[in-house]
């Protein structure tokens, strides 16, 4: 098949969310073309009830699978019936008094929320919703549109993730080096230090930090973020998730609830997270890390849901509010969030069951090119492969195969900068990608559209983006790290300068 009509569902996709700003119909019609597109190919013609089978066959697979996609999505469901309950007996509205006699501006509201992002890096899922839950008080305190709060969000989950060893993204890489290292006799090191090794060179997700970082010490912001900031700095977020209703507060319980009412469930989901990982693991500290996370978060979702329901029994909240709150919260993520997975699922598996990835690294082998500027390339094709099929980890299991024995084959030497340019490359296009579920749920943990995420987000990723892969030019260049980092912060520094100048002129 033709790279380009395999990618056409992807491509049609991503015009539709940008141009309709309708995410459901847009996964919807890629869901419908990526199945016509495979099963056209399998019975050699149109092939419309094959195509219905397809789409059933990958639904039912969905909602059969109590290992990984059940569990996500429960967990989503449960926080949004969690959320609604804590506003109801008052502790959201608690906890934003509290915390805003601590935190006392709009900048360091965004600074907790970006320090948070480096302080949980168990996995990337876990961190998008706990810290959303955590943060979205205070930054609406401080009129911080949620598109804002879900970058910061996005940007410190899976950026953060990637460069920790010690996390189920590492221990997914380490598996997977590990039988590349074995299979291309590379001895060099382990599995686990070939991803420590790659960490210097991974220079999207360290930038995608700093850029964060930047844009909240200085203000910047571009593009559709700027009409979100302005709005929502007026009381009008329109980048707020279309459910995000607001909930009525018991007024009685409120005055008797505190901001531990809000702080006491997430503080249990993130102890019982890390407490089930341990149980299944046998509380083996080396095993840990193999486990997925999805069933212990659910779990965790669970306990801390009962904890809120406790909260509204000691504030004395009527019983029948807190119902209607917990089943409108839990209905209101089922017609979001869990309608927008199920659909990025569906059609991430039929991008990934047309081969894409596939014929993208056919491409690259049948390349023969200098071992220095493999990192660059590799960089910009696990970026496309990665926003195309909406997953990093699927990015990393077509292309981390492809980039082991190429390093063997052209310079050993080049080995961890070839592994750490599919890393980042991989977290560039889940990053940028409208159809991952890290945008997904970064979304959902800030309760704000996804479309409103994807365009306000977007320019940020591309600019980190070039300034990544000007690193890795100059790498190729001259092989030196430092003068790579050199470039990079010459580019920072040069895009705040601008983007300062440019926000200026526009006030």
């Amino acid at each position: 098949m033709d790279l380009l009509i395999a990618l056409l569902p992807a491509l049609i996709m991503i015009i539709l969310v940008i141009v309709t700003r309708r995410v459901v119909l847009s996964l919807a019609v890629g869901s419908l073309l990526g199945a016509m597109i495979f099963t056209w190919q399998e019975a050699g013609a149109f092939a419309p009830l094959d195509t219905l089978r397809y789409l059933w066959d990958a639904f039912y697979g969905i909602m059969t699978d109590f290992q990984w996609y059940m569990p996500i999505l429960g967990f989503v469901v449960l926080i949004g019936g969690l959320t609604s309950v804590i506003a109801v007996i008052g502790g959201i509205r608690a906890f934003a008094d509290w915390s805003v006699q601590r935190v006392k501006s709009p900048v360091a509201a965004k600074l907790l929320t970006w320090v948070l992002g480096l302080l949980i890096f168990i996995d990337d899922y876990f961190n998008a919703l706990v810290i959303g839950e955590v943060s979205k008080p205070i930054t609406d305190r401080y009129k911080i549109s949620r598109a804002k709060l879900a970058y910061v969000i996005d940007s410190t989950s899976a950026p953060v993730v990637i460069l920790m060893p010690i996390s189920t993204w590492g221990a997914y890489i380490i598996g997977i080096l590990g039988s590349e290292f074995d299979s291309a006799g590379y001895t060099e090191t382990s599995a686990f230090g070939g991803l420590l090794g790659a960490v210097p060179y991974q220079f999207y997700p360290l930038t995608a930090i700093a850029m964060v970082l930047l844009t909240i010490l200085y203000g910047i912001n571009m593009g559709p973020m700027k009409t979100f900031e302005s709005k929502a700095s007026n009381d009008q977020d329109i980048s707020v998730m279309a459910s995000d209703d607001k909930v009525d507060v018991d007024e009685d319980a409120a005055e008797k609830a505190n901001h531990f009412a809000l702080i006491t469930p997430v503080i249990a989901l993130v102890f019982f997270t890390i407490l089930f990982m341990f149980a299944a693991a046998e509380f083996s500290l080396g095993a840990v890390l193999d486990q997925d996370i999805t069933q212990p978060l659910f779990f965790a979702g669970v306990i801390a849901f009962v904890i809120a329901l406790v909260f509204a029994f000691i504030t004395k909240a009527k019983a029948d509010m807190v119902v209607r709150a917990g089943l409108k919260g839990m209905g209101e993520m089922i017609k979001s969030a869990v309608v927008i997975l199920v659909l990025a699922w569906i059609v991430s598996g039929a991008i990934s069951d047309l081969e894409v990835g596939t014929m993208i690294g056919e491409y690259v082998e049948a390349w023969n090119m200098s071992a220095a500027v493999m990192p660059l390339i590799m960089f910009f094709i696990a970026g496309g492969v990665a926003f195309s099929t909406g997953t990093s980890w699927g990015a990393f299991a077509l292309l981390l195969p492809i980039a082991v024995p190429v390093a063997m084959a052209s310079d050993p030497a080049m080995m961890s900068a070839i592994i750490a340019s599919v890393l980042g490359g991989a977290v560039f296009g889940d990053h940028a990608s409208p159809v991952s579920d890290t945008t997904v749920l970064s979304s959902t943990g800030a309760r704000s559209s996804v479309h409103a995420h994807f365009v306000s987000q977007l320019p940020y990723a591309l600019s980190t983006a070039a300034f990544a892969g000007a690193g890795y030019g100059v790498y190729a260049l001259s092989e030196s790290l430092l003068l790579s980092y050199a470039i990079i912060i010459v580019l920072l520094v040069g895009f705040v300068y601008f983007r300062k100048g440019l926000n200026k002129q526009t006030d």
